[in-house]
Order: C-alpha cells, then structure tokens, then sequence
C-alpha cells in the first residue's frame, strides 16, 4: 500500500482505546486451534525447519528419475518373464488404468493445491470435501471398467487382471491427489518420499512376483500391494498436515461443490485432457501415413525429450504455492528464467551429441529418428517455459484460458500434423510440435497479461507496465 498500516491497531489515527482492546489478553483460554500464529506468504504451514527450495528441487527430481526407472525395469521384466499374451494384458490394464486415473481426477488435484496455497487455514476442509469426491469418481470409475471388461467379449477372459491394474491405477491417482495437497502446503518432500518408497516398494513386489511365477494377475495383485499402503500411510499424514495448519477453523460460507467444480475445475480437466492429447495425437498421425516403424522411431526420441521435462516439472512442484498467491509476475520469472535458460544449455549439448547418442542408447538403425530428435529439441526450452506460464495462468484462476488455449493448440496441432507429416514423415511431426509451442507460448502470454491486472486490483495492488514486472523478478 502507498500509505497506511496492514496492522490497524498500530496506525496513527486507530485511536488508542481500540489499540489498547486489540492487545488486551483474553477472559476465557484460547483453545489450541486459535492459538496458533497465522501464515505470511512466504511461510510454509508445518513447523520444520524451512528447507532450501534448491533441495526440494533436486529431492523431487531423483524421486521422479527414481519412479519412472522402476516402472521401466518392472515393463522390461514383464516383457521377458510373461507370455506375450501375458504382456499384451499388462499393456492394456497399465493404458486403460492411466486414462482412468486421468479421467476420475480431471484437474481437482490442481484446484486443490490452488486453494490450499491461499488458504491454508481451509487446508482440512478443502482435503475432506474434495477427497470425497475423488473416492466417488474412483469407485465409479472402477465399476464401469469391471462392467466393460465383462460385456466386451475379448475382454471378458482377462478381466481379473485388467480390473487390477484398472484398481493399482486408480490407488496411484488417489495418492497423487494427496501430493498435489502436500505441494500447496510446500511439503514436496514428503510427495518425494512417499514416491521413493511406493515405486521402490513396486520394483520390489513386481520383480519377486515375476520370479516367483510369471503370471499376469499376480504381477497386478504384486503392484497393486505396495500402492494400497503407500495410500493408507499418504491419508494419515495429510489429515494430520491438515490439522496443523488449521488456524482458526472452516471459512463461515462455503460453496455448493457442483458450482465449484463447475467454475474452477472443469474447466482445469478440459485443458488438461486436451494437452495429452496434442501431445501424442501426432503418433497416431504417423501411423496412418507413415507406417509403425516409423512410429517407433518418433516414439523412442519423444521419449527422450519427455525425460528432460523432469526437471522443470519438479521446479514447478515446487514453486506451485508461490505462484498461486502471486500478484505480479515476479515468483515466475524467478521459476521461469532458470528452467528455460537451462532447457536451452541442455538442448544445444544434445543437439551436437545427437548422432552418437541415439543409436547409442537404442540401436544404430534408430539413426533414421535423429533429424527429428533435434527439431524436438528446438522445441524443449519452449516445453520448460510453457510449463510455468500455464501453471501461473491457472494460478491466477485463468483456468478457462488454460482450456481455450490448449484447444488452440490442439487444432493446430492437428492441422500442422496433416499438412506436414504426408511429405515430411516423423520431421514433420517434430515441427508441428515446435510450431504448437510457439503458438501455447504466445497465447500464454497474452492471456497473462490480461489476469494480471485482473489479480492484482482484487488484491488492491498498483499495476505496473509488463516488461518492468518480469524485469524486477
């Protein structure tokens, strides 16, 4: 504020006897509940020492690094130690489990760490009304796959299994909404040791069960064990985080959950389907043009560059609540500038070392994807920017231009794909995809812009000129 006091019962003209109530001790014990200090921004609400954002950083990172690997060895040991019927179940149940643990969250884990980042005081109301929720969209989920895999008839012989994984999936995506709940309250590292534990616990489970007897449905009963626990131990830390964080009890009105999730959430989930979807409908594209091994091809160096996004996606983990309590663009300059500078560092390394490095890590006939792995690399520092400018728009409730946005991207996507894929195979895929981000990149910007003085009258702050705001962070 320009002039004045935050704190009435200092200023000048608030009069002595209203200061002097103000500071008057209570008649009656304030229970332990009010008792409690409240929370400035840039406090985090548990009573840890504060650890350096550099360490949650890299603990985040490794957990992630530390997670994939693990599925990666327990896909290579199914794909060894079951028959290839087995394994062809195993990739069916895992597919099929992912788009039902994306479908039954569909953006209430990041609405979640959104309010819980600005009102940590509401953390445990917040965590017991849209846990509900997720347990309903979870158990339906679950029933319309058991219905499925029995009325579908090439189904109906494997629909123990694919109900299973369908079940591992859907406890994965439970405890991932806890993590998005422990990233507003700053508390990633504990999001990072549960991960280290529950994949670790996978590794374990998954490998004995294959040794023990390569069955299918025992490697689902094996993986869904250690996610079952990680999701009861996930449940009692966060309502025991949410309890210490809960200041002064629920706000006093609180909002019919259907105009919520109607205002706040949908439109989250839209955006958040639609981005999975530019991100690998061009596989199917060249599918249809190309052939399957060419797919294979695009798929092995896709894959690479969606490694690299490990690390700018612990960043944002990380560095969530700041933006969400923004009001100007400085938190994400600070997150934006060095995951961007160094997607450029990584991507020209890559790019000189591109023609030993593929064939390296696969096979030499894989050589043929190495022009399209350095286009998609032109693309990584745009990713990694991306990435935070989207996180600060749905932030700053821009959620609606999330989803309008992703659609834009969506379509043209699709339409660079079509035009460019015919002639120019997995290049021109790899282009379409740069082209996209420059399309999200612009977009992002201008629609921030546009929330930021929005956000910054509702929290009654001067409006300062774009440029000077990214320039002061």
């Amino acid at each position: 504020m320009a002039e004045g006091f935050q704190d009435p019962c200092h200023a000048p003209a608030a009069g002595k006897r209203k200061a002097r109530l103000l500071h008057m001790r209570r008649t009656h014990p304030p229970n332990a509940e009010e008792g409690r200090p409240s929370l400035t921004v840039d406090e985090r609400s548990f009573r840890n020492p504060k650890l350096p954002d550099t360490f949650l950083i890299a603990y985040k990172a490794f957990a992630d690094l530390a997670a994939k690997g693990a599925l990666f060895v327990v896909t290579v040991l199914a794909a060894r130690r079951l028959s290839s019927e087995g394994f062809g179940v195993f990739s069916l149940g895992s597919t099929l489990g992912w788009m039902v643990a994306v479908a039954t969250d569909f953006g209430i884990q990041l609405h979640v760490a959104r309010v819980v980042a600005r009102q940590p005081d509401a953390a445990a109301g917040t965590l017991r009304r849209w846990l509900r929720v997720r347990w309903a969209t979870a158990g339906g989920a679950l029933v319309a796959v058991g219905i499925g895999s029995i009325a579908v008839a090439p189904l109906r012989p494997y629909a123990l299994p694919i109900v299973l994984f369908a079940l591992v999936y859907v406890c994965s995506g439970l405890v991932e909404f806890l993590h998005y709940f422990y990233r507003g309250l700053s508390r990633t590292d504990v999001e990072s040791t549960l991960t280290l534990w529950q994949r670790g616990g996978t590794l374990v489970f998954g490998a004995a069960a294959l040794a023990w007897r390569p069955d299918v449905t025992v490697l689902a009963i094996a993986m869904l064990l250690p996610v079952v626990a990680t999701l009861a131990v996930s449940l009692r830390i966060a309502r025991s985080r949410a309890r210490a964080v809960a200041l002064r009890g629920e706000p006093a009105r609180v909002e019919p959950i259907a105009r919520e999730f109607q205002r706040d959430v949908w439109p989250i989930g839209a955006g958040i389907v639609l981005s999975a979807i530019y991100f690998r409908v061009d596989l199917f594209l060249v599918q249809i043009w190309s052939g399957t091994e060419a797919v294979g091809l695009y798929n092995a160096v896709y894959r690479l560059v969606e490694a690299l996004r490990l690390f700018p996606a612990a960043v944002m983990a990380v560095a969530l609540p700041s933006l969400c309590r923004a009001i100007d663009l400085r938190p994400l300059a600070r997150a934006a500038a060095p995951i961007t500078i160094a997607a450029v560092g990584i991507a020209a390394a890559l790019w000189i070392v591109a023609g030993t490095l593929v064939p390296a890590i696969y096979q030499p006939r894989y050589a043929a994807a190495v022009p399209a792995f350095r286009i998609l690399l032109l693309a990584f520092p745009l990713m990694s920017l991306n990435m935070a400018l989207t996180h600060q728009l749905v932030g700053w409730d821009g959620q609606r231009a999330y989803a309008a946005l992703c659609a834009t991207a969506l379509a043209v996507n699709l339409a660079l794909n079509i035009r460019l894929v015919p002639d120019l195979s997995i290049e021109g895929a790899a282009w379409a995809t740069l082209a996209t981000e420059i399309v999200l990149t612009a977009g992002c910007a201008a629609a921030l812009g546009s929330a930021r003085g929005r956000v910054r009258r509702r929290d009654g702050a001067a409006v300062r000129p774009l440029g000077q705001s990214v320039i002061a962070g």
